[in-house]
């Protein structure tokens, strides 16, 4: 059983406005990212919530996933990490780690790295494109306990680099994997691209 975690706590600061709530489409930013956790693999979805939650949960209401509020997200992105360690179901063999600022990631792209992760039960699953490591990753269970004590100035990445040997490069054909959207000008790439 993979659950996914979907980091949605910040600020936006570099953006200016709080990305998890800007539209695009039809919908916003975090609703795209959980629709293609939903309609992926993953047995459950958790949103790590923390800025503007209330905002947050209220667009999400008719979905079916469970809420991890991180009152400390300022900290940064490793307490919500651990936030949502913490809040998946104990029967979770390995926990996708999904960026809410990432809404173009496809749910085939999801399925395959979880795949991989059924064929061979690595420590972790990184997907590539041209090389460039991306996300979202997939990370073993057995790591939760290194994970949830890991130094919060250091991240998850520190965790990782001690199981290199023992991680999946998946080669990816899309850069949806590396975009996210930090600054204004991202949006409005993305929105004039969707409008063409």
């Amino acid at each position: 059983m993979v659950s996914a975690i979907l980091l949605a706590a910040g600020r936006s600061e570099r953006m200016g406005a709080f990305k998890q709530l800007l539209p695009l489409g039809t919908k916003t930013f975090v609703e795209c990212c959980v629709d293609n956790l939903l309609a992926s693999a993953v047995a459950e979805v958790v949103v790590v919530t923390g800025h503007n939650h209330a905002a947050v949960e209220k667009v999400l209401e008719d979905r079916p996933v469970r809420f991890a509020h991180n009152p400390d997200y300022r900290s940064g992105m490793a307490g919500s990490i651990i936030r949502g360690f913490r809040s998946v179901s104990t029967a979770s063999n390995a926990v996708m780690i999904a960026l809410a600022d990432q809404p173009l990631i496809q749910t085939d792209v999801m399925d395959r790295l979880i795949s991989v992760y059924c064929e061979t039960g690595p420590a972790a699953v990184v997907p590539r494109y041209l090389g460039a490591n991306g996300h979202p990753i997939i990370v073993n269970s057995r790591l939760a306990g290194e994970i949830e004590s890991m130094d919060l100035t250091m991240g998850l990445r520190e965790v990782l680099r001690a199981y290199t040997a023992q991680t999946e490069y998946v080669e990816v054909g899309t850069e949806s994997v590396l975009v996210d959207f930090d600054y204004p000008e991202d949006y409005q790439r993305i929105e004039a691209a969707r409008k063409e």
